[in-house]
Order: C-alpha cells, then structure tokens, then sequence
C-alpha cells in the first residue's frame, strides 16, 4: 500500500567515466565525450524532474506536467493511489480516473 507524502528516494547519480583523450585532435574523441556527457545531464534533468512533481494530493491539484510512464500519485480525493500511463491517469485496477 501506497502511503500518502512517502519520499521515494531514487537510485543517486554517478557521475560518467569520461574517455581519455587523444594526444592530437580527433573529431570520434569528441563526439563520444559529448554522448555520455549528454547522458549525464539527461539523467540529473529527470532526477530535478521527478523530484520537483508532487507526490499527493487532491484530485484538482493533480500534476499535468513532466510526467513519467508509472509516475505515482497518491490522490487524497479519491483515497487511493493512481499512477500516469503516459496518457491518463490509471488505478491499480487499470480504470482511468
């Protein structure tokens, strides 16, 4: 069961093992420094994201943005916890409410 206010703590970020560069310029050595950097910040935006989201409340105040496929919500209107599809938000018995 679902407690309403519960902090879900995600797994922490680490930081990226960044490839050692090559003594002279190399245009792959770049591009494959910029992917995991990418990455890296990819992950801290949808770590600020998902903490930044309310994780209760009533019905009205529900989230309507940044919202993640299984994302939760405790729904204090309704006395249940529902979760985001990427479309509408479901109970656990898969209604949409």
């Amino acid at each position: 069961m679902v407690t309403p206010n519960k902090t879900i703590r995600p797994l922490p970020l680490k930081a990226p093992n960044l490839p050692i560069g090559p003594v002279n310029y190399a245009q792959d050595y770049i591009n494959q420094l910029l992917n995991v950097l990418r990455l890296y910040f990819t992950q801290i935006d949808n770590f600020s994201l998902s903490t930044s989201t309310p994780n209760s409340g009533t019905t009205a105040n529900r989230p309507t943005k940044y919202l993640s496929v299984g994302q939760f919500y405790y729904d204090t209107t309704l006395v249940k916890p529902i979760y985001w599809n990427g479309t509408v938000w479901k109970d656990s018995a898969g209604t949409t409410v």
